[in-house]
């Protein structure tokens, strides 16, 4: 699962799925999954923490905070305040089929986050796509 220690806003097990802020720890990325999907495989390998919502169909990326600012321009939903679904560590595996639809892709690997410059450059290249300029 991971490598790293677990970050401390990390909701445990026991807690399941927590309404964390966002701009406390982190900014989130979020992009709908027609997006989300080729984005992720763009990246070749999952650069920081990505959370599926499989019931709403998003990607959401954890970046550090102010990384992202500007970026609707490119098409992406930046989330600097507010509260965002987090998952526990655990909850990283199989397809939703009952309880909890939210889920890491990639879970958190101690405090490390999403990887800014390659995560924008990658959803510039979605939405500009094959023959588009």
């Amino acid at each position: 699962m991971t490598s790293g220690a677990l970050p401390a806003w990390l909701p445990t097990a026991d807690q399941g799925v927590r309404m964390l802020p966002c701009h406390r720890w982190w900014d989130a990325v979020r992009l709908p999954g027609f997006v989300g999907q080729p984005v992720l495989a763009g990246l070749r390998r999952v650069r920081g923490p990505v959370i599926e919502d499989q019931m709403a169909d998003t990607y959401t990326w954890l970046v550090p905070i102010g990384a992202a600012d500007g970026w609707e321009a490119i098409g992406a939903h930046v989330l600097n305040y507010g509260l965002i679904p987090v998952p526990p560590a655990r909850f990283d595996a199989g397809a939703w089929t009952a309880g909890a639809a939210i889920r890491w892709l990639a879970p958190p690997n101690g405090p490390r986050l999403a990887e800014p410059g390659p995560l924008r450059a990658a959803i510039l290249a979605e939405y500009r796509g094959p023959g588009r300029a």
